[in-house]
């Protein structure tokens, strides 16, 4: 019999390490079974060794498996003292089979008790051999047994364990169903029973960011998968309470670490439900569970950093200097050139044109026709420099009115004035400031990159004065000399916020939108926790399920509510101004009116003509002169 409930027993399973002890309780069954899985046979000193060796070869980077059984024998105090504790070490995850003879109520009832509240090891069957040939066999599920008030576990009795008596081999294939039945459902209704769970929970929100949501409130995706979680699995929990960075933990400048991530080290909790990044910490028991979401962080900054930038960019850029310098010299310097040549063809007898006009006045006639000028050009020099004037000014106004325009274009100096990019904000001296539990991530990761910018970013980051998320924010609106790096998720509230507590600054803060990492981010759990699988299973159904997208629509919302409040708070503030027809309306209205008084100046100037005509009686012959290109003078 016992070989067929160990054959049972060892489904889905890919290695059998069997453990002989001094005892006179022998091991024959893993011998004998009718599908061979590879198996390893150790005796209890051996096993000891075993465990040290492994221990101190791989201390960090050890991987629990589930497919891997032990089957052990001995007296209760073997048990206890020389094999449990070493099979706790080293798999507690393991399933354990422990063959043991004529055993005490009292005795199994001990067993069973440390096994779980001392070395944490719940896939545990004991096979105890009574006379006759039969078998007890026990089995113990904690979670079904009562507590204290104090939630402390109570002594566990005969009563608390589920033993059957097995006397014959044909009542085995409905027992083993049962056994089954039992290991499936041991980690999938715990039955009220008390789990250890790190969160932080505050006003049914996203922790840090209460200061800015004020009475606006939302479940994050957190809280919605761990209350799946508990209707699912049927627990209760028991919740460590701590400041955002201490409930996502991080690692301290000398090595340890703190927050969850030292109670996970110690075995302290069943669960750290704040999603967070997934890294390497290089901790002993650290465990990520499958992958909720993506975390991009980028920089907050002081908005309108560069006051005087967008001048300086359009107007006193290099380009613009010499293209207007260009200009100027064009404009005044070909007709001087002209000037001088016409002077030199005088001076040095060169034969000239018979006409009267001279080279440098018709240059001035052709560019008035080429200009549209509709008025007869002045025969005097002198006058028509006042054209060259003009024309010089529409030239170089040209450039200023095309700034201006651009200038336009950027309202509030949202552009031009801002921090754009990393390279830019490298280059300020502001203050780059980074939570605990990002630091050492970003630190680390930095040294990967090829691009120096994140080198000179790892070095200048600051963690001080970051564990409030209020007392950073006044820093970038108030003194305007620091910046923050924060989950991009969460900058649609940053900028929604309308800060009571900074009187008349409700604004004042500019994020880079180009992400500066992106990061997976999970829950975590200790290595050994027996309930790895079933919470795995139940993130990896919220994902596929859409809870991501879920969450974005309800910080959306949780976004618009806070736009409609500032709102309403700030009546006179315009965030942005559209760009329309309507700003054009003065230009417009400036050339039609130009038009028409040009319209009124030329019949002015036809009537005037028509008069002098009509007053004069002689008749002036035109002679016909000569024109270049022949234009009609």
């Amino acid at each position: 019999m016992e070989m067929q409930i160990l054959e049972n027993y060892l489904t889905n399973q890919y290695t059998v390490t069997v453990i002989e002890s001094s005892s006179e309780i022998s091991i024959v069954s893993p011998y004998c079974l009718r599908n061979p899985v590879p198996l390893n046979a150790f005796t209890l000193n051996r096993f000891q060794l075993f465990v040290h060796q492994s221990l101190e070869q791989n201390s960090r980077d050890r991987d629990y498996r589930t497919n891997e059984c032990f089957v052990g024998s001995g007296r209760v105090e073997e048990l206890l003292t020389e094999l449990l504790p070493y099979l706790s070490q080293y798999n507690p995850r393991a399933k354990v089979m422990l063959i043991t003879q004529e055993m005490k109520d009292e005795q199994l009832a001990e067993l069973f008790h440390a096994t779980w509240y001392e070395y944490r090891l719940l896939q545990i069957i004991v096979l105890n051999h009574r006379a006759n040939e039969t078998i007890e066999s026990c089995v113990f599920n904690p979670f079904r047994k009562e507590l204290s008030p104090l939630l402390k576990p109570l002594p566990t009795l005969r009563s608390d364990l589920r033993c059957h008596l097995l006397t014959d081999v044909d009542e085995l294939n409905s027992y083993n169903q049962k056994l089954n039945q039992f290991f499936d459902d041991l980690v999938y209704n715990l039955h009220g029973y008390p789990l250890n769970i790190a969160m932080h929970v505050s006003n049914g929100s996203t922790s840090a960011y209460d200061c800015i949501l004020s009475t606006v409130s939302f479940s994050d995706i957190d809280q919605e998968i761990l209350s799946i979680m508990q209707k699912r699995m049927n627990f209760s929990m028991i919740l460590h309470k701590n400041e955002l960075e201490l409930s996502i933990g991080y690692i301290h400048q000398n090595g340890t670490p703190i927050g969850t991530l030292g109670l996970i080290e110690n075995n302290l909790i069943d669960l750290a439900a704040n999603s967070r990044i997934i890294h390497n910490y290089d901790t002993k028991n650290l465990l990520y569970l499958h992958y909720i979401s993506t975390e991009k962080l980028v920089f907050i900054t002081p908005s309108n950093f560069f006051r005087n930038r967008d001048k300086t960019l359009v107007f006193i850029n290099p380009f613009s200097v010499a293209y207007m310098l260009t200009n100027v010299l064009l404009s005044f310097g070909v007709p001087m050139i002209i000037f001088l040549l016409e002077y030199v063809a005088r001076r040095y007898g060169v034969p000239t044109d018979p006409y009267t006009y001279t080279f440098g006045g018709t240059v001035l006639n052709l560019v008035g026709i080429i200009y549209n000028v509709s008025v007869k050009l002045p025969r005097a020099i002198r006058k028509r420099w006042v054209i060259v004037g003009l024309l010089v000014y529409n030239i170089v106004s040209y450039s200023i009115w095309q700034g201006v325009t651009i200038r336009y274009l950027h309202p509030s100096n949202q552009q031009v004035n801002n921090i754009n990019s990393l390279e830019e904000l490298i280059q300020t001296d502001l203050e780059l400031k980074v939570s605990h539990y990002h630091e050492h991530i970003v630190r680390h990761e930095g040294q990967h990159f090829q691009n120096p910018v994140y080198s000179v970013l790892s070095n200048r980051l600051s963690t001080k004065n970051t564990s409030s998320l209020r007392d950073s924010i006044e820093q970038i609106i108030i003194h305007r000399n620091s910046a923050l790096l924060i989950a991009d998720a969460y900058v649609p509230l940053v900028l929604a916020g309308n800060y009571k507590w900074i009187p008349g600054k409700p604004d004042g803060i500019w994020p880079i939108q180009k992400p500066i990492y992106e990061f997976y981010k999970s829950m975590a759990v200790p290595k050994t926790s027996p309930f790895v699988g079933t919470f795995n299973l139940i993130v990896l159904h919220c994902v596929e399920a859409g809870m991501n997208d879920r969450f974005m629509h309800q910080l959306e919302t949780a976004v618009h509510l806070m736009k409609i409040r500032r709102t309403k708070e700030h009546p006179t503030e315009y965030d942005y101004i559209v760009f329309n027809m309507e700003h054009l309306m003065p230009l417009f209205i400036f050339y039609f009116a130009m038009l028409l008084l040009s319209s009124v100046i030329f019949l002015a100037e036809l009537i005037v003509k028509r008069i002098e005509h009509a007053r004069s009686r002689q008749v002036i012959q035109v002679q016909e002169v000569y024109v270049p290109f022949e234009f009609v003078h």
